[in-house]
This record gives C-alpha cells, sequence and structure tokens, in this order.
C-alpha cells in the first residue's frame, strides 16, 4: 500500500520540478511587449533557476537536518506555489519570484531523491523513472498550453496556473504521511556513524565529485541543446517555425525513455546506448533534410536517459539516506554550476568560428567525456556509505 502513495507523491513533487521554468519560453516575447523589457531581462528568467538550482541544492542537506524531511517537502512546495501566484505582479516581482521558484524547486530535487530513499529504497530505478517521465511530460504540456491559455485569459494568469501542480503535491502528501510510515523500509539500521557534511563531501568524496561531474556534463548538454538547436536548425534550411516544432518533438521523445532504465538494469549497456543517440544525433545534423528530425529524435530520447540514470545512480549511491541527501545537493550544486555555462559557451564559440561544424564537434566531445564518467561510476562497486 505504502509503495502507492509513495509513487503518488514522488509523481506529483516532479510534476513541478520544470514546469515552472520551461513554462515560461514560449510567452518571453509577450512577457517583453507587456512589460517593455528586452531580451537580456527574459533571458535572466532561464539563467537565475539554473543559479538558484545550484545555490538551494548547496543548502539543502543543511536545512533538512534542521527541520526535518516532512516540514522541508511541505514548506517548498508552498514556496513554489506562493512564488508562482505573486510573481506576474511586475518587472521586480518576477525577479524575485523567480529566485524562489528555482530555489523552492532545487529543494524538492534533493528533497525527492531522500523521500525514495527513505520510502522505498529497494525501488530506487522504478521510481527515478516514474519521476523523469513526469518532470518530461509536464515540462511539455505548460510549453505546449501557456500561449494558448495566455491568449484565452491573460499570460499572468497561465503562470499563476503553474502553483495548482505544487498545491495537489502539498496536500497529498500531506495526507500520505501516515500510509508512508506504515510501509517504511528502513535503509540502514542505527549506526555511530558521523552526519556527513557538505565540505566532507568536497574535499574527501571521490565518488560524489564524478555523480556531480556525470550530472553536470549532462546537464550543461541538456540546457544547451534546449538553447540552440532551433539555430542550428534554421541555420541547416528550416523555417522558424519548424525548428520550434523539432524542439516541441525533442522535449516529448524523452517521456517514454525514462522507462527504459525499468526494462533494462544493465546501466552500462544503458551508457552504451545513450553514447549511440548523442553522437549519431549530432552527426544526422550534418545531413540536413531528415537528419534534422533524426536529430532532434534521437538527442530528445537520449537527453532524458541520461538525467534518469544520473538521479538513479544519485538515489542509489549509499544505503545511508544522510549520504545521499549530500550527495544528491552536491551533485546538483556542482551540476547547476556547470550546466549554467553550457548556453554561453557554445553561443560563444559559434561567434568565434562563425559555424555550427566546430560546435558539433565540441557537443561530441563533451558527451563522450560524459558517458566516460558514467562507465567509471558504474566500475566503482565499492564506495564511501
Amino acid at each position: 500500500m505504502s509503495k502507492k502513495y509513495l509513487t503518488m507523491v514522488v509523481v506529483l513533487i516532479a510534476a513541478n520540478l520544470r514546469l515552472a521554468v520551461t513554462g515560461m519560453t514560449p510567452i518571453f516575447s509577450t512577457i517583453q511587449s507587456a512589460w517593455k523589457v528586452d531580451s537580456t531581462y527574459t533571458s535572466l528568467l532561464m539563467t537565475i533557476p539554473l543559479l538558484c538550482f545550484a545555490i538551494g541544492a548547496m543548502l539543502t542537506p543543511q536545512i533538512l537536518k534542521q527541520i526535518g524531511l516532512n516540514w522541508f517537502v511541505a514548506l517548498s512546495a508552498v514556496l513554489l506555489a506562493v512564488a508562482n501566484l505573486l510573481r506576474v505582479i511586475n518587472v521586480a516581482t518576477m525577479l524575485t519570484g523567480t529566485i524562489l521558484v528555482g530555489l523552492a524547486i532545487a529543494f524538492l530535487n534533493v528533497l525527492v531523491t531522500t523521500i525514495i530513499a527513505q520510502y522505498r529504497p529497494s525501488d530506487a530505478t522504478q521510481l527515478t523513472s516514474y519521476y523523469s517521465l513526469t518532470m518530461s511530460l509536464f515540462s511539455a504540456i505548460g510549453m505546449g498550453l501557456v500561449v494558448p491559455m495566455s491568449n484565452l485569459v491573460s499570460w499572468q494568469f497561465s503562470i499563476q496556473l503553474f502553483s495548482i501542480p505544487a498545491i495537489i503535491a502539498l496536500i497529498v502528501w500531506l495526507l500520505s504521511q501516515k500510509k508512508l510510515q506504515t510501509g517504511l523500509q528502513q535503509p540502514i539500521k542505527k549506526t555511530d556513524a558521523q552526519p556527513i557534511s557538505f565540505m566532507q563531501t568536497l574535499l574527501h568524496d571521490h565518488y560524489a565529485w564524478l555523480l556531480a561531474l556525470f550530472m553536470g556534463l549532462q546537464s550543461l548538454i541538456f540546457y544547451s541543446l534546449n538553447t540552440w538547436l532551433p539555430s542550428i536548425y534554421v541555420d541547416h534550411g528550416v523555417s522558424s517555425a519548424t525548428a520550434g516544432f523539432m524542439l516541441s518533438l525533442f522535449q516529448l521523445i524523452g517521456i517514454p525513455s525514462a522507462l527504459l532504465l525499468t526494462w533494462i538494469f544493465n546501466k552500462r549497456i544503458i551508457l552504451t546506448i545513450i553514447l549511440i543517440g548523442y553522437v549519431g544525433g549530432m552527426l544526422s545534423i550534418l545531413l540536413n533534410g531528415i537528419g534534422l528530425w533524426i536529430s532532434a529524435l534521437l538527442l530528445g530520447f537520449t537527453s532524458a536517459l541520461i538525467f534518469t540514470l544520473a538521479m538513479a545512480l544519485i538515489t542509489s549511491s549509499s544505503n545511508r539516506m544522510e549520504v545521499i541527501a549530500v550527495r544528491s545537493g552536491f551533485a546538483q550544486f556542482i551540476g547547476y554550476l556547470i550546466a549554467a555555462v553550457g548556453p554561453l559557451l557554445f553561443g560563444q564559440l559559434h561567434s568565434v568560428t562563425g559555424g555550427w561544424l566546430s560546435v558539433i564537434i565540441t557537443f561530441i566531445i563533451f558527451m563522450v567525456v560524459t558517458i566516460s564518467i558514467g562507465f567509471k561510476i558504474t566500475a566503482s562497486e565499492q564506495f564511501p556509505q
């Protein structure tokens, strides 16, 4: 019984973990026109959350120690709901609200892995797959509905609707506590082990660094592809409208990929599939025509699959909940710092070289390095507990 409630909790939290950020991008031009701001302002609405993801991930383990899992999840959901409701008031509240949204999502990003480790560590891979699938699904739904809702009512109201999944997740979390406790799986017996600090992890946990680099590089690749694929496609001969549709395809095709981990348990086979998809997707761009569509499919599927794998590796990285919480926070702190520089890096590379070939080659290099780190992680049979 508890697994059913835990799955519901994980899915409902996951519904919030991209929606309030990626759902904004289709109405950036509308916000610019309404508030008389330029693209620099709207670009902050994407950059700020990535930085907040890093900062929030660093803070989460310490806050978790102070207030406990139950309160922290509830307060994070409240913060996310309130921030979405209030950030549409004016230019200043949009920036402030975006900071709060980024922090709330960062907290929940770490807490969802902690919830799985606390209540159902034996089902970590399956639950992480559901989590990744739901996150991609709601992100795609949000991007698809925000413009029609903006035209039907207002763009402010469409953003405020992002509060609904947070409110539902809060209610279900509070109501499910007794059921979750009934079937609690203890990850470990009580020990006299000293608490793990963020600084100890930074200085001494080699395995956490591997997880952080893997998380960071796959995030860098994902957010850079999201930023530059439309421009690459347009410069290879498709219209802006078609490029936008191809980016939507890139998002949607990732939804079923999250389930692949529930069918193939060998992580080295998964890494091989990801490498083939990564490299094949980038090289398909050079074919033009149908090759561009193939690239959107391969890269979207692969990017979602590697994110699911990264979260599964973090969730199963120890049999101590507190270690998983710190490693998750550390991996996402380092990871999103790395990810934040990706779009700018590839943009500068294109500006300097004047073409996309060097960008494609650099993407492939990053992809190969990422998969190499993944193989290193799977080869580490023992890690600090």
